[in-house]
C-alpha cells in the first residue's frame, strides 16, 4: 500500500472546509438535495457511476438511492470555485481514460470495483481525485440515508456507556465525528 505524505497546508485546507460546511445554514445542503442541476450527460453518468462504485446499494441505500449525483451537480455549479471544479472533473475524466474502451460508465458493477481499487490507490496522492472521493463521501454520509441508515444517528443520546458489545450489525455513530 502506497503512502501519501502528509501535507500541511491541504489538510488545513480540507479542516477548514469541513467546519465551514458545517457551519451552513440548515436550508443549503436541502436546497442542493432539491435543485435539479445536472452536468453534461456524460459526465453526469460518469459521476453516478464513480458514486455507485464508490458506496454501492447492499442491505442499505447506495449513493446514488441517497441522490449524491444530484447533489455532486448542484455543489459543483453553486459552490465549487472555477479551479475546484476542473480538479474534480478532471479527476472524474481520468477514470474514465483508465477504465479503456467505453469509459468507467459502461462497465458492469463488478468491472468498476474490480477497476477502482488498484486504481485508487495508485491515485490517492492525486489532490484532485483525492478531492474528488472526499466529496462524494462526505455528501453520501452526510445525506439521510448515509446518517441514519448507513450510520447509526440518535439525535438526544442516553448514557455514556464504555462498554457496549460490538457485533456484526452495530454501525458506526452517524454526526461531525465520522468525518
Amino acid at each position: 500500500m502506497q503512502a501519501s505524505a502528509l501535507n500541511r497546508r491541504e489538510t488545513l485546507g480540507g479542516l477548514a472546509a469541513l467546519l465551514g460546511a458545517s457551519t451552513l445554514p440548515a436550508d443549503v445542503l436541502a436546497k442542493a438535495a432539491k435543485a435539479d442541476v445536472r452536468l453534461p450527460a456524460p459526465i453526469q453518468s460518469l459521476a453516478s457511476a464513480y458514486a455507485d462504485t464508490l458506496m454501492p446499494r447492499t442491505d442499505t441505500p447506495g449513493a446514488v438511492d441517497a441522490g449524491v449525483p444530484r447533489l455532486f451537480a448542484a455543489l459543483l455549479a453553486d459552490w465549487a470555485s472555477p479551479q475546484t471544479r476542473a480538479s474534480v472533473l478532471e479527476a472524474l475524466q481520468k477514470i474514465d481514460g483508465a477504465a479503456g474502451t467505453g469509459g468507467f460508465a459502461a462497465k458492469s458493477a463488478a468491472q468498476r470495483r474490480a477497476m477502482l481499487a488498484p486504481y485508487d490507490q495508485a491515485n490517492f496522492a492525486d489532490t484532485g481525485y483525492r478531492r474528488l472521493r472526499e466529496l462524494m463521501l462526505v455528501l453520501y454520509y452526510s445525506s439521510e440515508p448515509g446518517a441514519t441508515v448507513e450510520l447509526r444517528y440518535e439525535h438526544a443520546p442516553g448514557a455514556f456507556e464504555p462498554s457496549v458489545p460490538i457485533t456484526a450489525q452495530t454501525r458506526a455513530w452517524a454526526g461531525a465525528g465520522y468525518i
